[in-house]
Order: structure tokens, then C-alpha cells, then sequence
């Protein structure tokens, strides 16, 4: 099996809407219902709502305070919100450090989805779509079998991220 990774040149909020494209894409080739990706103000999951409105989104923020409530309930009329200040996990140090090595959209990518699974959004084991970016804006996807727990988060795909 041979699949296409895209690199971005340059982190960020530019490759937003192109990281959402390949995400939603790759979600339709391979019957993922499910994207799961950060959004601290609301901007990527105001972007997802444009290109993916046909898959279920569910969106971790930060803090509920710096969501702004028109996007949260924007997003909410067909997606999941929810904040990762009130979901109880820990992602241990070395565990952040190890994703991080393939680029920091890695390591909140994966991040995302466990706490969708801890959150009861996203079952354990199902395949889903994680997004993550560097600073702001998406940057990287990922096929990922979701898990409670990092140490058993498997990446089964990259399907872009920057170089």
C-alpha cells in the first residue's frame, strides 16, 4: 500500500484550510466518520464546519473562556465541543517529548483525540482523523486508533504535516 504524505514548508494557520481538505478527503476514501481536531479560538473548527460539514467534527479547545460563545454555538448546531481544562487526563512528559519529534501538530493531534475518548465522544479503539497545528491554524492530520491512553495511541497514517 503506498499513500501520499503532504509537507507544508512553513507551520500554521495557512496550511488550515488545506490540512482540513487532505483530512476530510482521506476521511471519505476510508469510511472514518469521525475528525477530531483542536481549535483554541475557534477558527479551525469554524474552517471544518465549511469543508467537512458531512462528517462528525468534534472540536477540543483549550479553555472554555477563549472560545468565543457565537463560535461555540456555531460549531455546536452540528459538531461536539469540548474543552481539555475539563477533561481528567494526563499526558505525560515523555510522551508529549516523543510526538513532538515528528512536529508539535503531532503531539496535540494526538492529544485531541484522547480526550474525545476520555470525553465519551469517540469510542477506544475506532478509527478516527486527529488535527493539530503548531500555533495556530491546523497544520497536521493524522489516521489514529483512538485510545484512553497515550502509550496506546497507534498513528496507522500521516496525511500531511509540515516538513
Amino acid at each position: 500500500m503506498q499513500r501520499a504524505i503532504e509537507y507544508f514548508e512553513e507551520r500554521g494557520r495557512a496550511n488550515t484550510e488545506r490540512t482540513l481538505e487532505l483530512a476530510c478527503q482521506r476521511a471519505r476514501e476510508a469510511g472514518i466518520g469521525s475528525i477530531v481536531l483542536a481549535s483554541t479560538r475557534g477558527h479551525s473548527a469554524g474552517k471544518a464546519l465549511e469543508i467537512c460539514s458531512d462528517l462528525d467534527l468534534i472540536a477540543v479547545g483549550i479553555e472554555r473562556h477563549r472560545f468565543p460563545a457565537k463560535q461555540a454555538e456555531r460549531f455546536q448546531r452540528t459538531g461536539k465541543l469540548i474543552f481539555s481544562e475539563e477533561v481528567d487526563y494526563d499526558y505525560p512528559p515523555d510522551m508529549q517529548r516523543a510526538f513532538r519529534r515528528f512536529g508539535h501538530g503531532t503531539k496535540v493531534a494526538v492529544e485531541v483525540v484522547v480526550c474525545a475518548v476520555q470525553a465519551g465522544l469517540v469510542e477506544e479503539g475506532e478509527s478516527v482523523i486527529g488535527v493539530g497545528g503548531s500555533s495556530e491554524g491546523a497544520d497536521t492530520a493524522l489516521v489514529v486508533r483512538a485510545s484512553r491512553g497515550f502509550s496506546d495511541v497507534h498513528i496507522s497514517e500521516i496525511i500531511c504535516k509540515p516538513a
